[in-house]
């Protein structure tokens, strides 16, 4: 891109003011914010009030804006918003991680159709170059596995557990307080948020595109103090994973708390960090960490982004290019493999809510003081029908072969 970008900016949240800031002190004289959309005109604000505006049209009718930066909450306004902007042909930088999920192939295709870019590196782990990495490093390496920490609210609260078991509201309330948690925490704790982001990662990774209601996703909401018990007894770790592998032409994927040995390096990761463990044919194994959240922190992938945008960078997606030479290029099978059973540990602190759960293979039934628990092998399809029915407040997480 030869031009300049002017800038039209929606939202002026965490991430927001932090992109602005951030091109404030940077300064770099082809990016310029021209104008910031926002929701409550009545709301104080710390920096000129010409830079705000209160109506879409305003940067969407704007032809001398060239790019949106549609950095808020709400998915389907978001939608809306990004739309319009790939039909009139202006650039777009989104951290919406649920929208691009829920319409990704519509947008990448109209982006297409338009000749713009539409990139989005915020959206999937923070501050950490997960996409272009994968674009650009292993675009003509075959990627065997990826395996993600990518919700910084999960890993902080299980980082507590560990270090102190205790009630997990009780861990919910502090890390709200020290704003690591929303104050609904649903999207984080039950593994939505990771499994937009999976999905992502996954187009990126493999070339293949899921929707959200095909991948299983499991959170941590029902851990309880015994089951930290359990794994340090055991040497292992509890994250919460955005998990995919491929194997024999499938990509098995879902997000899970998993059970993982502490010889392993993603254990290492802590708090509010994120991480994705890349596996590769040629590559072997790299382990990307960094701030997955955060103003600042996220604001540089979002700068990361605008300063691609200047050189003309448009996601290549290798992996489903049809110009690239096997072997690098792959397209594996978006479904399971029924026959492929994986190892699953299942709690709770009564008996009879573990009973209507039906593993293919039961292995172990134990205790842990006052907790009961099984661990028995089961297909991921079983395993997601199952989590469809009501089993109270029984913990799931995958344990190792």
């Amino acid at each position: 891109m030869s031009q300049n970008l002017r800038i039209g900016l929606f939202g002026f949240g965490s991430v927001g003011s932090g992109i602005y800031h951030v091109l404030r002190k940077k300064a770099i004289p082809k990016i310029q914010i021209k104008t910031i959309i926002v929701k409550n005109p009545d709301k104080p604000r710390s920096i000129d009030s010409n830079l705000f505006s209160y109506k879409a049209e305003e940067v969407l009718e704007d032809e001398d804006i060239n790019v949106v930066l549609e950095l808020i909450d709400d998915a389907d306004a978001a939608f809306d918003i990004v739309k319009q902007a790939l039909n009139r042909k202006k650039h777009v930088v989104s951290a919406n991680k649920k929208m691009l999920a829920e319409h990704f192939e519509e947008l990448i295709t109209l982006a297409q159709k338009k000749g713009v870019s539409l990139l989005y590196e915020a959206a999937v782990c923070g501050s950490i170059p997960v996409i272009r990495t994968m674009e650009e490093s292993f675009g003509h390496d075959p990627l065997t596995s990826l395996k993600a920490i990518s919700n910084g609210t999960s890993n902080y609260v299980l980082t507590r557990l560990f270090q102190n078991p205790q009630p997990f509201d009780d861990i919910i309330t502090d890390a709200q307080k020290h704003g690591f948690a929303e104050s609904d925490p649903t999207l984080d704790i039950d593994g939505w948020d990771s499994k937009f982001k999976l999905i992502l990662k996954n187009y990126h990774g493999f070339g293949v595109l899921h929707r959200p209601e095909d991948i299983l996703n499991l959170g941590i909401r029902h851990i309880k103090p015994e089951d930290i018990e359990f794994a340090k007894e055991k040497n292992f770790s509890i994250k919460l994973i955005g998990h995919s592998k491929l194997e024999e032409g499938q990509l098995e994927t879902y997000v899970a708390p998993q059970f993982i040995s502490n010889t392993e390096a993603i254990t290492s990761i802590d708090f509010e960090n994120n991480a994705v463990q890349i596996d590769a044919e040629f590559a072997h194994q790299h382990l990307l960490q960094g701030k997955g959240a955060g103003s600042i922190p996220t604001a540089s992938a979002v700068l990361s982004d605008l300063v691609s945008l200047l050189k003309g960078y448009a996601y290549p997606y290798s992996k489903v290019s049809k110009d690239i030479p096997e072997p690098a290029r792959q397209s594996p099978e978006a479904g399971f493999d029924p026959e492929k059973l994986v190892k699953v540990y299942i709690s709770s602190y009564a008996r009879e809510d573990l009973e209507p759960f039906q593993f293919k293979t039961e292995i172990l039934k134990g205790t842990q003081k006052e907790l009961q628990y099984k661990i028995g092998k089961i297909s991921v399809e079983d395993l997601k029908e199952q989590v469809g029915q009501s089993f109270a407040e029984v913990f799931i997480a995958v344990f190792p072969d």
